[in-house]
């Protein structure tokens, strides 16, 4: 069994940038991690290669193994999504992918 890590991406908008990260500090990710479906998360900014008008993160949940992520999806991800899109609605675009953890130092 190998270790996952569940990656979300967000373009944050620059006008609500602060009050998104204090968000996602405060409520968002602890709620995801409350799900007990991840063991860690590294909350991260993507430094990009090019000039770019809105910030971008990276958050990554890692998870012991597929499943736990697969029971996320299916028991928590549509309700803590609709709540960002209650919040941000435009302001936060997120894209999601899942990792699979070949090798660690």
């Amino acid at each position: 069994m190998s270790e996952h890590i569940y990656n979300v991406t967000v373009v944050v908008h620059p006008v609500v940038e602060k009050r998104w990260i204090k968000w996602m500090k405060q409520e968002h990710i602890p709620e995801v991690m409350q799900t007990g479906m991840f063991t860690s998360y590294l909350f991260t900014q993507v430094y990009p290669e090019q000039e770019q008008d809105h910030p971008s993160y990276s958050i990554q949940y890692l998870a012991a193994d597929l499943e736990s992520i697969k029971l996320y999806m299916q028991m928590y991800a549509d309700e803590l999504r609709n709540k960002s899109a209650k919040s941000w609605g435009e302001h936060a675009l997120a894209f999601r992918t899942v990792l699979e953890v070949l090798d660690k130092g």
